[in-house]
């Protein structure tokens, strides 16, 4: 059954009895905090499920705090293109990019087809007829996931990416669309400090920058979206290798990725300060790079942080078939490029 606790006497008596016991100068600070709302204590006491039968929660955008400080706004840019170019001729899309990617994201597989091609539809006022192929959550493996953290605050771990590109999608109007999400975990009675380090220690949080600089915690940004978050080309390369120089394995570490764009960054080539990332033809030799560069570990080299290039999906040979969809004219790629440009205009 899928409900939020509204109401938990004995977590409310638990907050009491911590904040009896905080030392008088926290004690204060804590008497200074606004009284937790109704939606807070409900998120609070939240009962965290297991991995055959996870706790699914609905949120909104704009309830969400990231657990990273920086994207990549090119992989953002794919789809936000891809979602545009495909609103100027709906008619002929049966099953359109921007409302498949909802579905998915809400654990419901598929938009069924001719449900969601009218023009000017929002993620957040979809149309009336608008129906995914399954039940919320009936597909658990592709949902993002969260953390619930001290007075309710939820915290995003997962999926920074595709909830950014709903939050920009149809001119910024999806702020409070409402979303379904699984709950891995609630650290809502730690204090701030404990909170954070429990975060590091269960590797949950990424707190390195665009440029690979250390940030505490308190500079994380407080939403997501293009605007608050800060952008890693680093990242967005590795997004494009995917399939090609790596595929993640099925139980893959939090932040896969940023390893991988750790250890390129680190790299002679591909160096992206001295590629053309408004090139077709230059980012495509880029991806190709890093690819090769993949594959050629052994499946016990070390990538970053102490993970081996097994556990973070190295292939064993570039994927040629994949990288050539990628950079068709109608691949991923030139569509995340043409909507960067599009931008400047």
């Amino acid at each position: 059954m899928l409900r939020i606790f509204h109401r938990s006497p004995a977590l409310l008596l638990a907050l009491g009895c911590q904040w009896a016991f905080l030392p008088p100068a926290l004690a204060r600070d804590a008497a200074t905090l606004p009284a937790l709302s109704a939606r807070q204590q409900a998120l609070m006491a939240t009962v965290v499920g297991n991995a055959a039968h996870p706790r699914i929660l609905q949120v909104r955008l704009d309830e969400l705090h990231p657990t990273q400080p920086a994207i990549g706004y090119d992989q953002v840019y794919y789809k936000l293109g891809r979602y545009a170019a495909e609103e100027k001729h709906l008619a002929d899309i049966a099953k359109p990019k921007k409302f498949a990617d909802l579905c998915e994201a809400n654990g419901q597989h598929d938009v069924l087809p001719g449900t969601a091609n009218v023009p000017g539809a929002t993620l957040a006022a979809p149309p009336a007829g608008y129906r995914c192929e399954a039940a919320v959550g009936s597909r658990p493996g592709a949902m993002k996931s969260v953390v619930i953290g001290p007075r309710g605050i939820v915290y995003l771990t997962d999926g920074h990416h595709t909830f950014s590109t709903f939050w920009d999608a149809d001119g910024g109007r999806n702020h409070q669309l409402k979303v379904w999400v699984k709950v891995s975990d609630n650290f809502s009675a730690l204090g701030e400090a404990a909170f954070w380090t429990r975060m590091r220690a269960e590797n949950k949080v990424w707190l390195k920058d665009g440029r690979n600089q250390a940030i505490t915690p308190q500079q994380l940004p407080s939403a997501i979206g293009l605007a608050a978050l800060g952008d890693d080309p680093y990242r967005s390369l590795v997004y494009f290798t995917r399939g090609i120089g790596y595929k993640p394995p099925g139980q893959a570490t939090e932040f896969l990725e940023f390893y991988w764009a750790d250890w390129l960054r680190r790299k002679p080539a591909p160096d992206l300060a001295r590629v053309d990332l408004r090139d077709p033809a230059a980012y495509a030799n880029a991806i190709l790079l890093a690819a090769q560069a993949m594959v050629a570990l052994q499946a016990d080299d070390i990538v970053s942080d102490g993970k081996r290039a097994a556990d973070l999906g190295a292939l064993r040979e570039v994927n040629r078939e994949e990288f050539d969809e990628l950079i068709d004219d109608k691949g991923k790629l030139r569509q995340s490029i043409m909507y960067k440009k599009s931008l400047a205009r």
